[in-house]
Order: C-alpha cells, then sequence, then structure tokens
C-alpha cells in the first residue's frame, strides 16, 4: 500500500489521503463482483474506509502501474493542480529507500521547471515496518530487486533537468506507459 498524505490542502482541518496505483502489469487486474477493475488505489481507500476515515478525505489515483507512476501521477494529476507544496508519502520500509529517490527526483523535477525552486516541494517519509509482512527468503529477494531498481532508476534518469523531460522518458521508454514498447513487447493492454 502506498499512501500520501498531504498536509497543507486544509488549514486546521482533515488532510487529504491520497491512495495510488491503478495495478501492476506484473499480474492480471482484479475483478470485482460486478465484473469491473478493483484498483489498487480503491483497495487502499476500502480498507481506510473500514478504519474509519472518512470517505470524503480520501482521494484515488488510478493511473500508475508502477512506483514511477506513482510518483508521476501523484504529483501530476493531484498536487500540482491542488496546489500540494507538504506531503507525507508512506510505503513498506523495503520499499522505501526507492520510493524516496522517485518521489524526490519527480517533485523537484516539477519544482525547478513550474516554480524556479527544487525545493519547492516539502517531502516526508514514513516507512511501515516489514516484521511479518513476508517470510524472510521472500522479503531478501524484494530488498535486492529494490535495489536493483534503484540503481536503475537512478542511472536512466540522472541527468533529467525538467518535467517535460521525465515526461518524455516516462511515455517513450517506459514499458508500463510507452504504447510503442508495449506493442513491440506484444504487452499491449
Amino acid at each position: 500500500m502506498r499512501l500520501i498524505i498531504c498536509h497543507d490542502r486544509y488549514a486546521g482541518a482533515h488532510c487529504p489521503l491520497l491512495c495510488l496505483g491503478g495495478g501492476t502489469p506484473h499480474k492480471p487486474a482484479i475483478i470485482g463482483p460486478s465484473g469491473h477493475v478493483i484498483h489498487e488505489s480503491t483497495s487502499c481507500a476500502n480498507y481506510l474506509r473500514a478504519k474509519g476515515v472518512s470517505a470524503a478525505s480520501i482521494l484515488n489515483e488510478v493511473s500508475s502501474y508502477d512506483t514511477v507512476g506513482n510518483g508521476f501521477f501523484a504529483l501530476t494529476i493531484h498536487a500540482i493542480p491542488a496546489g500540494w507544496r507538504r506531503c507525507s508519502i508512506v510505503t513498506s520500509a523495503f520499499h522505501m529507500p526507492r520510493s524516496r529517490a522517485i518521489f524526490e527526483r519527480c517533485f523537484a523535477l516539477a519544482g525547478g521547471s513550474l516554480c524556479g525552486d527544487c525545493s519547492h516541494f516539502q517531502l516526508n517519509y514514513h516507512a511501515v515496518h516489514d516484521d511479518g509482512a513476508f517470510p524472510d527468503d521472500v522479503l531478501a529477494a524484494r530488498r535486492q530487486r529494490e535495489a536493483q531498481s534503484l540503481e536503475t532508476w537512478e542511472r536512466d534518469t540522472a541527468g533529467f533537468k525538467s518535467l517535460a523531460e521525465m515526461h518524455a522518458w516516462l511515455h517513450a521508454t517506459h514499458l508500463c506507459y510507452s504504447v510503442s514498447r508495449q506493442v513491440s513487447a506484444k504487452q499491449c493492454y
């Protein structure tokens, strides 16, 4: 579960909670009893509502299919249009280093591109402990995969100077978002 808490949308009132994720490219979509897709963010929202959070305080982002998309679409669909500047990102501890790198890069590029200040957005990070989430060998494998993916992210995006460059890269080369890559890989869905 990945979640963003915006701290400056409503001064003195409840902060909106943004649940992230449309799904994953690694597994088929979950279909509900009505025959419609149940997005990851919808499952997160349902969980929060079951814990007593008001539906009016919850927002969904359903465009992303991976962590890169979580950062980019949370920024472009919610943070920029809503004028959010102070946000907390919540995710699993094993997933936090890569999540942090992705959100930092996306939000810094937007701050620099749109406001002339790479530190325009103030992000905080809250890792949820991994205890009991997976068997030890699975958790070790997930941590190793996260470290490899973080290296790839850093290498692929190190030279970006603007949000426009991030957008171009995302939609031209990233398998989750590039139609030409999906067609060539026969994974267009």
